[in-house]
């Protein structure tokens, strides 16, 4: 469980209601979570978990005895699980590196899609990924800006990087030697 999660589960438990409320990933576009709290909790109480959520920095919206909530996200929240990334998040982090001279600023829409597609599993994960793949692909090539995001929604933290991108100690394997340029060295 997440830091996030775990903050609203918290806030959910010091309210007063009939059950204990369900909170899951919100639906709602750009919502990160929703809670049924307005089925289980009178009204005057439903409006004190609000209070208390938005003085933690949630905001969100009541919608058929479901309350939505969301945060500003720029970096994964704690907890947020860095699985070993697949070929498609590896490929936006690898655009994101390559490109960091053509970011523009960051789209909270997407990057609340990527803590819930992490939270959803490396399936989802990775089929978002396929898509802003392709989405900044195509920016790339109308000489649009890419968003900036947090690398870590993509894998690990940065590796150390020269002028030219490459990590140098990675660029020839250590156990095979640099092959002499052709003419340099007599063959025979």
């Amino acid at each position: 469980m997440n830091a996030w999660r775990r903050e609203l589960r918290e806030l959910l438990d010091r309210t007063p209601c009939a059950r204990p409320a369900a909170l899951r990933r919100s639906g709602a576009e750009g919502m990160l979570y929703a809670t049924d709290l307005p089925r289980c909790a009178a009204p005057e109480e439903t409006a004190r978990f609000l209070g208390r959520a938005k003085a933690a920095g949630w905001e969100g919206y009541e919608n058929a005895d479901w309350i939505h909530l969301s945060r500003p996200v720029i970096t994964p929240p704690e907890g947020w699980e860095q699985r070993a990334p697949g070929p498609e998040a590896r490929c936006c982090r690898s655009l994101l590196l390559r490109h960091e001279d053509q970011l523009g600023p960051a789209e909270n829409g997407m990057l609340t899609e990527l803590v819930k597609a992490g939270e959803e599993g490396p399936a989802a994960h990775e089929r978002l990924c396929a898509r802003l793949h392709r989405e900044w692909a195509a920016r790339l090539r109308e000489g649009k800006a890419l968003p900036e995001t947090n690398l870590r929604f993509f894998g690990a933290e940065t590796a150390p990087r020269t002028e030219h991108g490459r990590d140098p100690e990675k660029t020839i394997p250590r156990n095979i030697q640099a092959v002499p340029a052709i003419g340099t060295e007599p063959c025979f």
